[in-house]
């Protein structure tokens, strides 16, 4: 039977990135008109993905979300035919039943095979403008976790129409900057389970005591990241987006007793993002904590600029094993 491709990942102008490093994704073999699989391996060694300070033994669930992200990129542009020079707009993404025995770090780097069901195809005036497609995450015969992506895309001259709009209303300079010279104090990387400072991406945790609960940082850009930011950009990307919630609700999780300690896996994620990230206004994130056992956290996310939500979500944390209460 046909397998997938995992001997070389595909080109990096299909998937977006500009750091061969970066690319993730092996191959794709479709099986029918809606369904592929697409290959990805996961490094053993990352300086991002694999930045853990007590989950050695487990890989981070994250890497699953940056591969859905990266496949949905490139089936635009090889199943939809969509020219380069368009952009990608992420809409909204989710990563559900983690499987963390199935993510166990092995010896070699491990292959996982994204089964992708095309469930929605968006149309306009020019044709296909957008997909939704579910993923199921094999590694071997186990499923590692599911999760849903939807994007859509649109011109460069329709992209730029929509930039400078945004930033008329806020009332910014029309040409956006891409570079971001973030002054913010840091939170200790211990509190969110880094061993590298510079991929802390959120500041000190305010939890006012007597409150209801929610903590409160801001976004630290760092556009000189290599992994965040892979490739110039006028605008805050969503995977920093999504670190952002993972490392505050870790933080807000400890700080009201949902976890133990900072050393959690993320085992579910959902967000949708409504608006853009201006590289040059402060961006706010908040976390309130909705359920937690002491195994267990649940907590809810939102981000905020100039008073306006640009994205929110919901994080489920795990604690790592011999650290549950």
């Amino acid at each position: 039977m046909d397998t997938v491709e995992f001997s070389r990942t595909v080109p990096r102008e299909l998937v977006h990135r500009m750091s061969l490093t970066e690319v993730f994704v092996t191959g794709v073999l479709a099986r029918d008109e809606d369904t592929l699989d697409v290959g990805m391996q996961i490094p053993r060694s990352h300086a991002f993905y694999r930045d853990t300070a007590g989950c050695h033994h487990v890989y981070d669930p994250m890497v699953l979300v940056e591969a859905a992200r990266q496949t949905l990129i490139m089936l635009g542009h090889q199943l939809f035919e969509i020219p380069f020079g368009t952009k990608f707009i992420l809409r909204d993404i989710a990563l559900r039943d983690t499987d963390l025995a199935a993510l166990t770090v092995s010896g070699v780097p491990t292959e996982v095979v994204l089964r992708c069901r095309i469930l929605r195809r968006f149309h306009g005036r020019e044709g296909v403008s957008g997909a939704r497609v579910s993923y199921s995450a094999l590694i071997g015969d186990r499923v590692a976790a599911t999760l849903e992506c939807n994007m859509s895309w649109v011109s460069a001259t329709r992209w730029q129409t929509m930039r400078e709009e945004r930033r008329a209303a806020l009332g910014l300079p029309l040409n956006a900057p891409f570079e971001a010279h973030d002054s913010e104090r840091r939170i200790p990387k211990a509190l969110v389970d880094r061993r590298d400072p510079a991929n802390v991406v959120i500041s000190p945790l305010q939890l006012p005591a007597g409150g209801d609960g929610t903590g409160t940082a801001r976004l630290v850009v760092d556009t000189g990241h290599p992994v965040l930011f892979d490739h110039p950009l006028d605008h805050v990307p969503g995977m920093l987006i999504l670190e952002a919630f993972r490392q505050l609700s870790i933080a807000t999780a400890v700080e009201t007793g949902a976890l133990p300690s900072a050393s959690a896996v993320l085992t579910g994620l959902s967000a949708r993002f409504t608006g853009f990230g201006e590289l040059d206004l402060p961006i706010t994130c908040e976390s309130v904590r909705t359920a937690g056992d002491g195994t267990n956290a649940v907590l809810h996310c939102a981000m905020k600029q100039d008073g306006r939500t640009i994205a929110e979500g919901e994080v489920r944390l795990t604690a790592a094993p011999g650290t549950r209460g």
